[in-house]
């Protein structure tokens, strides 16, 4: 039977809402942007001579706008500004931080609240004007936690990293020791000498060495240098554009480095080769949550042309040795119901698909596969479970699962589904 897929609206089943679950709570991140809007509008102001004021006119939302429409091409369109110094330009520069930084720190915050931990130091690798670095700092301080004791800032350009600096003052909390280091990281021989709990690169690896013959190998090398920074039990984590080129690089880049023995900590099930490469060019793994942006990031997506609806990426916490959640991919000729049974679970990995047989259906990622899972949109019993209201990133586990014909897997009645955790959506 020829089947039409549809996607579904993230957020509303095609029954409604699910009753909810006991995780079905889903946490919020990226509350402290609304907080730092202020400083980047004057930021941008500051850099063009200005008039004053907390809003932007309709006349510098079209400047603003028209030269945003410039940047997201040569950032994610023809890619011309990849690997350029577009820091340095004043008008570049004020675009970026008026919808590409509260953007870059959505993501980090989400990316970040996956992964729950309280580095003491931290060293932002490429931190252009800081928001990776901000959105840490906002999410300790929305958990109660003590802000790092040093954080060290790296890039390429001076203009950026005083930015940064002047922007990370400017927040409700601070860092113990805050320093700079003006360094081009395709050549610089040496990082910033430390022991750090933390390492970010934030929108970083895709603009170093761009079409490069050897990229893989000058990236995998700067890792490995970074990795030396680290304290023991030290993370790097790694956020890219969801682009299919950035993404499957990344992916590569990650399999690389699991296979050499780092450990991939999230949001992987685990440290396995990654099945999304073999499963053909076009296919790429990212992360998407809805957002509603606050402005002046709303009126710019409005007068650029762009989606803000939601906010997507790509990102990897990794850790430099192995550790017990390594797992080997399945082996060959192995069930596919065995993905969601191997003590690890699986992660939710595509938006809701419903078919003409009313049937909805998510790709789930776990034990080094990939597999449908399915189930009828009318069963009343997966509707309490929570099945209807899964999304990019949830993870679950599953009991008495049925192999359907051509491989998929089907929740039937005999089924149990746990969610263990949802992944966390961008606050509005």
């Amino acid at each position: 039977m020829e089947h039409t897929r549809r996607r579904m609206k993230a957020k509303q089943s095609p029954l409604g809402r699910a009753p909810k679950t006991d995780a079905a709570a889903r946490p919020e991140a990226g509350a402290g942007l609304v907080a730092r809007i202020p400083a980047l509008v004057e930021a941008w102001r500051g850099e063009g001579g200005r008039s004053s004021g907390e809003r932007l006119g309709r006349r510098e939302i079209e400047e603003a706008g028209s030269t945003l429409l410039s940047l997201q091409r040569g950032l994610t369109g023809n890619r011309r500004l990849a690997g350029e110094r577009y820091m340095e330009r004043r008008d570049l520069l004020g675009a970026y931080l008026l919808y590409y930084w509260p953007v870059s720190y959505m993501q980090a915050s989400l990316a970040l609240a996956e992964h729950p931990f309280a580095p003491r130091r931290v060293l932002d690798l490429g931190s252009g004007p800081g928001p990776l670095s901000a959105a840490l700092l906002d999410l300790l301080e929305e958990r109660g936690e003590p802000p790092p004791e040093e954080l060290v800032l790296v890039d390429a350009s001076r203009k950026a990293l005083g930015l940064a600096a002047s922007i990370i003052s400017r927040g409700a909390v601070r860092p113990g020791r805050l320093s700079s280091f003006e360094l081009d990281l395709e050549t610089a021989a040496e990082l910033p000498a430390g022991s750090f709990d933390l390492i970010l690169m934030g929108h970083c690896l895709n603009e170093l060495w761009p079409g490069g013959s050897e990229a893989m190998d000058s990236k995998r090398a700067l890792l490995e240098r970074a990795a030396r920074s680290l304290a023991p039990g030290g993370r790097i984590l790694l956020i890219e554009p969801a682009l299919l080129a950035t993404c499957r690089d990344l992916i590569a880049l990650r399999d690389r480095l699991a296979a050499e023995g780092w450990s991939v900590l999230g949001p992987c099930p685990g440290s396995y080769p990654c099945p999304v490469l073999a499963a053909g060019p076009e296919r790429s793994c990212h992360a998407e949550s809805p957002w509603a942006p606050p402005e002046p990031v709303a009126s710019l997506a409005l007068a650029a042309g762009l989606d803000r609806s939601s906010v997507k990426w790509t990102h990897f916490l990794l850790a430099p040795e192995s550790g017990p959640e390594s797992r080997r991919p399945l082996e060959a000729g192995a069930s596919p119901a065995a993905l969601l049974h191997r003590g690890a679970g699986g992660r939710i990995v595509s938006d809701p698909m419903l078919n003409k047989a009313g049937r909805l259906r998510y790709i789930v990622c776990g034990a080094g596969a990939l597999a449908a899972l399915s189930a009828r949109a009318d069963d009343g019993a997966v509707r309490s479970s929570g099945f209807m209201d899964l999304r990019r990133g949830d993870f679950i586990r599953a009991e008495g699962i049925e192999e359907r014909p051509g491989g998929g897997l089907g929740l039937g009645p005999g089924s149990r589904l746990d969610v263990v955790s949802r992944a966390p959506e961008a606050a509005s």
